[in-house]
């Protein structure tokens, strides 16, 4: 998963990047709005971490121009903590808003709660031979039959349909269904993943070796 700061306090900037990049995220930093702007727009980005209050342009008037060009889930993220401020982080098309100082921890909660929901948008139903996933409605069926599938496993074929066609790590799904990353978690996603080749189809979700998983519905 790929991330963009956008904030002009170095000492955050380096804490924020240390702790996203030992979860495996990789992470660019911007420490002025105009560069922040340009880098946003020019590279693709899973989400952008925003400052409100940032030199050459402040970022409620970077995440306007965006929310202008790109769909990219953007976080304010800001020591501003006033009603107003927040209403303006939220019209200026931020996805959420978080008030400094904030844990590390919840950040990256945050971060995973917004691209769930904003991913989740562009898929409403995916059909994979006599397989209909609906993500919205967290339904499955199978011939026509509905198939249990628990939360966590849905959580994983959510992900991975989300990011259809592209191979995601195993730290990655973690994070996003767990929020982090032990050997327990990494044992029970091997279990999961095997639960919904089962349930499923055997074909239906592909292991890169050494890396993690891919979902195709073609």
């Amino acid at each position: 998963m790929k991330a963009l700061l956008i904030e002009d306090n170095r000492e955050i900037s380096k804490n924020i990047k240390r702790y996203l990049e030992l979860d495996s995220w990789t992470v660019d930093i911007a420490f002025d709005g105009q560069t922040g702007l340009d880098t946003a727009l020019r590279e693709d980005y899973d989400i952008i971490l925003l400052d409100g209050m940032l030199p050459m342009m402040d970022g409620f008037e970077v995440c306007r121009k965006v929310q202008e060009k790109k769909d990219t889930p953007i976080i304010m993220i800001t020591a501003r903590d006033e009603l107003s401020d927040t209403i303006t982080g939220l019209e200026s098309g931020a996805d959420d808003y978080l008030v400094k100082p904030f844990d590390l921890k919840e950040l990256e909660t945050r971060m995973f709660a917004v691209l769930r929901r904003t991913k989740k948008k562009a898929f409403k139903e995916i059909v994979y031979d006599d397989i209909v996933i609906n993500l919205q409605k967290r339904s499955v069926r199978k011939n026509g039959k509905v198939v249990h599938i628990p939360l966590k496993e849905f959580l994983i074929l959510e992900y991975l349909i989300t990011n259809e066609g592209t191979a995601v790590s195993r730290a990655d799904i973690i994070g996003y269904v767990w929020g982090g990353e032990s050997l327990f978690e990494s044992d029970k996603l091997d279990v999961y993943i095997s639960n919904l080749r089962k349930k499923l189809s055997p074909d239906i979700i592909e292991t890169i070796k050494g890396y993690g998983y891919i979902f195709t519905s073609s």
